[in-house]
């Protein structure tokens, strides 16, 4: 992967000019309690991932920590864990999606994805915009804004392979968010979660390959799988191509997931059904109030 390369306008002719193949590698975690246990695994996965050739490598949702107490097991960023992240990085030369972990920010803590350029430096983060308050019939009722504060912004970040959204989780229920992501040249659309059982049985596979479908993107999806203080995990990590094809899927326990991105797969689907270039902007628009594209300058570590 060329990572000097500098990014085009995109210019929504469908075109996948500036996508390059990559292996990339899904790490589905049963994530508990024992913050170092979970940065362990986390270590010894970017280690296995990387010696099968991943060039990038992407964690679930609350990955260093689930428990009952997120604020008291909330961690400062910049700080070890962020750095602990991005020596990873550095050291296998790779890009690395961190999943989420919980920031400490302001009152309540904040629900932070990072991604870490093959540098060691902090390319992007993502806070979750949408906060699951639910109640399922026959399955949880959850309030994360009991514990949680929501983020202000969508961000796009450019990788070594592409144009990524980022989300987390509850956002997947959310078209809007990945068809503004798709029309300012996202080629892949992240998501981090921690889906419950309850709902991902019912929901999981259909909302990510309707996300890949209807915007014509690559969708990377990793879960968090197990027993949780709330709730099961759903696990069923999944990669899904342009045309809405699961190129892998994991179980109910932890694994490693592998697939090839290409783009020319990509530019097929766009070419064959041009959804993003055929919409009617004349009709209809849709407009993100407050939103970021991280390109291949530095992140000041405060995401502000």
């Amino acid at each position: 992967m060329d990572l000097g390369r500098k990014r085009k306008d995109f210019r929504g002719d469908g075109g996948a000019q500036e996508m390059e193949r990559c292996k990339v590698a899904l790490v589905q975690m049963d994530s508990q309690a024992d913050r170092e246990r979970n940065m362990r695994d986390v270590e010894a996965a970017v280690a296995e991932a990387a010696a099968c050739g991943a060039g990038f490598v992407m964690f679930p949702e609350t990955v260093e920590y689930i428990g009952e107490d997120f604020m008291g097991n909330a961690s400062e960023i910049p700080g070890p864990l962020s750095g602990r992240f991005g020596r990873l990085a550095r050291e296998y030369g790779i890009w690395l999606h961190a999943g989420s972990v919980t920031e400490r920010r302001g009152e309540k803590p904040c629900n932070l994805t990072m991604v870490f350029a093959p540098d060691g430096r902090l390319a992007a983060g993502y806070r979750k915009v949408h906060l699951f308050d639910v109640e399922v019939e026959d399955g949880p009722s959850y309030r994360e804004s009991d514990e949680i504060a929501p983020g202000n912004r969508l961000v796009l970040t450019d990788t070594g392979m592409g144009r990524m959204g980022l989300s987390i989780c509850y956002d997947l229920r959310f078209p809007q968010m990945y068809r503004l992501y798709a029309d300012r040249g996202a080629e892949i659309l992240a998501v981090a979660a921690n889906f419950t059982d309850a709902t991902g049985a019912a929901h999981w596979e259909p909302l990510l390959r309707a996300r890949a479908i209807e915007n014509t993107c690559y969708v990377l999806a990793c879960g968090q799988c197990g027993v949780k203080p709330a709730f099961r995990a759903h696990g069923h990590s999944m990669i899904v191509d342009p045309w809405g094809r699961i190129l892998a899927e994991a179980g109910e326990e932890p694994e490693i997931l592998y697939a090839e991105l290409e783009p020319e797969v990509l530019e097929n689907a766009r070419r064959q059904v041009p959804c993003l270039r055929n919409q009617r902007g004349d009709l209809y628009a849709l407009e993100a109030k407050a939103e970021r594209i991280f390109g291949n300058s530095p992140v000041p570590m405060s995401l502000r």
